[in-house]
């Protein structure tokens, strides 16, 4: 079953960006330029740029690009429209004024995001100097890619001097927050600033909230990052500053989960103060977050580890800076397919955009003629697959020196597209989900492009709630699997009862399960959540498949991208609160059309399961008090214990039925009609205690059983004393 995904992208395979005058030379150039550039691609008025940043304005599947134009280094110059350039491959468009109106203003930074969950995607001009507002421009649901700007009337009502900014979701509430640097009055000096945080209400309308923000002053604040630092699901805040700033040189800020900040600065090892820009991700492969730098040392290029793993303990350490020239801008991308992150510098004063090769433990070598050789003046880059073959392209916005070579610019990945699948790095634990939910679950996922904490991959996701727990079993008797049809929330459970060993690997498009081999009398067990056909296979004897045919539907998760490679899965209830398990997946497809779904998970749901005290204090005094406890699971046990004032003999009975009889004096909770099993507990002291073992029937998940003991007690005037109930709905 493949999961293709909602873009229309197989109608753009083959097409390439080369200008027919280069495709002759792209042979033999390839082997020396994986990057080639593409002159006149982009129109449009030729203007000091600072920011880009591309995005599907009108769901037609293709990129986009904004850029984010306006003169002045560290004061103000000319006001310059805000450009956004449609793709209509293989031409280009400026519809700047069309689409976002007659809007200028001295941007330095372009972001996106949908901050209204609507499926489209918004726009927000980051503006420096104290001119302007941030401008945010709300895409139109009656007319995707046409924008109307609405800065003050959604919260943005401050001018400020702002270089950078991002959307993340910071309270885990499932919409978009922003956090907007400010560098203050002078923008690279003076006082400096602090930057803002702004939460959204999940209409796309936002307050700010100072207190919760709390940054310390800084100076010469240029870039923003919103990345799970510490590795507890949360969006952490990181800003990289232009400045010493006494040598707490940028920012770090824990969050704790409600979009509360802790600055823990000093974390970070001090750096040159001509940094701009630095890209945070796991460069070597361990699970925490390390950090690239243009001018890490003097104008060198260097990269910071993360030692939180294996350590624990959240610290970084420097290591040696590389190259001399004064950069501005880091993107990442894993250019040649090897699994990690490899770095793109751009270029202020070098001869041309840089490429590093990392080896996957840190170590950076520049890739010699990567690109076009070309003497410009880059602010900014970002990756995109701007023509749909599959490999990512690098867009430059150029500015500040050079003005001849002020022409922004596009470089063609002639290289090897995108085939590696989205890796699933880490998934959030449901933690004793109540039988109402929401449910969430958080998710890192690594790809092969990240920028801006910004990638390519589009998540969704499927789940059930099961009202009784629904197993399946494959008897594996020689050499074929049984073709099986299943409802959608199924366990299937593989037992070998051949006389050699097998396994269970998936052949199905993103799914990943593998048994690995299991001998006679073991068994595999795997969940399927989503309605499809399913191909497996046994990889140690060759033509021995099996097809799994899963029916019925599954609920559609409601997954948002909270940024920083961290996505946002949210289900609810649709048992009415009668549900006893939750079964789920989520899937994550990338812009070449490359597919992984987590590993399904099938989680009891507390309140659903387990024991329940019912009918106390129905009875008159001195009555048996019945608890419950132990695991309540199938193959499990189930504990009992009975107190009373009177020591004597007691009985401790249970049965499928709990209705309700007037006997001896009180109350009887049990339908004696479903009496199943009689269990004389001696009583000692007072406590009787009885350990029922659970079957290991995995059909027995979401059966109740009701309990309820009774006792000789001269008080009463039968003689006879009544407990309490007990519900016992038995947990997968």
């Amino acid at each position: 079953m493949r999961f293709e995904p909602s873009r229309p992208r197989d109608l753009f395979r083959g097409r390439y960006l080369l200008a027919p005058a280069f495709l002759a030379g792209v042979a033999g150039a390839a082997q020396a330029q994986q990057f080639q550039l593409q002159p006149g691609l982009i129109p449009g008025v030729v203007r000091w740029t600072e920011g880009v940043e591309c995005a599907d304005v009108e769901n037609d599947g293709d990129l986009d690009i904004f850029f984010a134009d306006g003169d002045g280094f560290s004061s103000a110059g000319t006001k310059r429209q805000n450009v956004l350039i449609i793709n209509n491959f293989p031409s280009f468009t400026d519809e700047s004024v069309a689409r976002l109106g007659a809007s200028v203003s001295n941007a330095k930074m372009v972001i996106t995001g949908d901050i209204q969950n609507d499926g489209l995607v918004d726009a927000l001009f980051c503006n420096a100097f104290n001119t302007d507002l941030p401008f945010l421009f709300v895409n139109q649901a009656g007319n995707p890619g046409f924008f109307q700007q609405q800065s003050a009337a959604r919260g943005l009502t401050v001018a400020f001097s702002s270089a950078s900014g991002q959307f993340g979701d910071l309270d885990n509430d499932g919409d978009l927050d922003l956090i907007l640097n400010d560098s203050g009055p002078s923008f690279l000096g003076g006082g400096g600033g602090r930057p803002r945080l702004y939460l959204n209400d999940g209409l796309g309308f936002f307050t700010q909230e100072v207190a919760k923000m709390n940054a310390p002053l800084k100076v010469a604040h240029m870039d923003v990052q919103l990345v799970d630092v510490d590795n507890d699901y949360d969006l952490d805040f990181y800003g990289a500053n232009r400045a010493a700033n006494g040598g707490q040189t940028h920012y770090l800020m824990l969050n704790d989960g409600t979009a509360s900040f802790t600055n823990i600065s000093g974390t970070i090892p001090a750096t040159s103060a001509n940094v701009y820009e630095s890209e945070m991700a796991d460069l070597d492969g361990d699970g925490d977050l390390d950090n690239f730098f243009v001018s890490l040392s003097g104008f060198g290029e260097g990269v910071h580890r993360n030692n939180l793993i294996p350590s624990g303990t959240l610290s970084f350490t420097a290591g040696a800076s590389f190259g001399t020239h004064d950069d501005n801008e880091i993107a990442l991308l894993d250019f040649d397919n090897d699994g990690d992150y490899d770095s793109i510098v751009g270029s202020l004063s070098g001869p041309a955009e840089k490429l590093y090769r990392n080896d996957g433990n840190l170590v950076f070598a520049q890739v010699a003629n990567a690109f076009t050789t070309v003497g410009d003046s880059t602010l900014d880059v970002t990756v995109a697959d701007l023509n749909n073959d599959g490999a990512y392209d690098v867009i430059s916005a150029q500015g500040e020196s050079n003005p001849g070579q002020f022409a922004n610019k596009i470089y063609a990945n002639v290289g090897a597209p995108d085939s590696l699948a989205p890796v699933i790095v880490r998934e959030e634990t449901l933690s004793s989900p109540t039988a109402t939910g929401p449910w969430v679950v958080r998710t890192m996922v690594r790809d092969q492009v990240l920028d801006d904490a910004k990638n390519w991959v589009t998540g969704s996701g499927t789940y059930v709630v099961n009202t009784l727990a629904q197993n399946v079993g494959i008897s594996i008797t020689g050499f074929s699997f049984v073709p099986t049809s299943v409802p959608a929330g199924t366990t299937v459970t593989w037992t070998n009862n051949s006389g050699v060993a097998h396994d269970v690997t998936s052949t199905t498009d993103g799914y990943g399960f593998a048994s690995g081999p299991f001998s006679p009398g073991n068994s595999f067990s795997y969940t399927f959540v989503t309605p499809g056909t399913y191909t497996y296979t046994c990889t140690i004897h060759p033509g021995m498949n099996g097809v799994l045919t899963v029916t019925g539907s599954a609920s559609t998760a409601n997954v948002t991208y909270s940024a920083g490679s961290m996505y946002r899965s949210e289900m609810f209830d649709t048992a009415g609160g009668n549900g006893v398990e939750l079964v789920y997946e989520t899937r994550y497809v990338d812009w070449a059309g490359n597919v992984t779904v987590t590993p399904s998970k099938r989680v009891p749901l507390a309140g659903a399961c387990g024991f329940t005290a019912y009918g106390v204090g129905v009875s008159p005094t001195n009555d048996l008090i019945l608890g419950g406890s132990g695991s309540g699971a199938v193959g499990g046990v189930a504990t009992l214990t009975v107190s009373n004032a009177t020591p004597g003999f007691t009985i401790l009975a249970s049965s499928t039925g709990s209705s309700f009889l007037p006997l001896f004096s009180g109350v009887a909770l049990l339908d004696p009609l479903g009496l199943l099993v009689n269990v004389t507990v001696p009583t000692v002291g007072g406590v009787s205690t009885a350990n029922l073992p659970l079957p290991a029937l995995p059909a027995l998940a979401g059966f109740s059983v009701f309990f309820q003991s009774f006792g000789l007690d001269g008080t009463k005037p039968e003689g006879i004393a009544l407990s309490n109930g007990i519900e016992l709905v038995i947990c997968p």
